[in-house]
């Protein structure tokens, strides 16, 4: 099977399957070796690539199992497309693609970043994960529709209204803080992200794939962002 991607959850829960015989394609070898460190195995059965996702050398119709997570958003959407075809060329007949998507759905919200700051900075002690859900509906605001690009220095721009040079400084010092903590999980502002709605989405994927299954995460959000869903496709024929 391929993992598209470090991402050491998933990594994790193969390791403890000792005949699959798993390749990790990832082009940023210090990011492989970072998120090795995050594995919670004894030991690895992993042969790795380090390649791009789209021009890797692969042999075709060769793997049973490719498995990613949220890989999409980091390619435009002619690249989205170009990776939805290699996976399906690289699949044997049988074969299934299992990924987690992001898209923007009916569930999703678009609201101003002081209305969010308001909403989050309420909670006493914002988890890590209360952060990261405030970074993805705050990032929905500053995504453009046509385009499908997400903007994060458009974020950064509404958040830097706050900035002092070295430190936030909203009128509300636990604000503050909640502005520190975003700041940390979007840098760096510049990086590119594309999202695209559930139906366009769900097109894409049809023009190469049958879902054989789909599970959205119905986390009960105050605020939803993106829609999130897991994939079972299968390669057309």
């Amino acid at each position: 099977m391929l993992v598209l991607g470090s991402t050491p959850e998933l990594r994790t829960m193969l390791a403890g399957m000792s005949r699959l015989r798993v390749t990790v394609l990832d082009r940023v070898l210090p990011m492989m070796q970072a998120m090795t460190t995050l594995i919670e195995a004894e030991s690895l059965n992993e042969v790795w690539i380090r390649g791009d996702w789209l021009t890797a050398p692969l042999p075709t119709r060769y793997f049973d199992l490719v498995v990613s997570d949220l890989v999409l958003g980091n390619l435009d959407p002619d690249n989205q497309r170009d990776l939805m075809s290699r996976v399906r060329s690289i699949l044997k007949p049988g074969g299934r693609w299992v990924s987690r998507m992001d898209c923007v759905d009916e569930y999703s919200v678009f609201e101003d970043l002081d209305t969010l700051l308001d909403h989050y900075s309420r909670l006493a002690d914002p988890t890590a994960e209360d952060v990261c859900e405030l970074r993805s509906v705050a990032g929905l605001r500053h995504w453009d529709p046509a385009s499908g690009f997400l903007s994060y220095a458009a974020l950064g721009e509404a958040m830097d209204r706050y900035w002092d040079g070295d430190r936030f400084v909203h009128p509300d010092n636990h604000t503050s803080l909640l502005l520190t903590r975003l700041r940390e999980v979007t840098l760096p502002y510049g990086r590119p992200y594309w999202l695209s709605r559930k139906a366009q989405l769900d097109a894409a994927l049809g023009q190469h794939f049958r879902v054989v299954d789909e599970q959205r995460d119905d986390s009960p959000y105050a605020y939803p962002g993106r829609g999130y869903y897991v994939y079972d496709l299968a390669p057309r024929v």
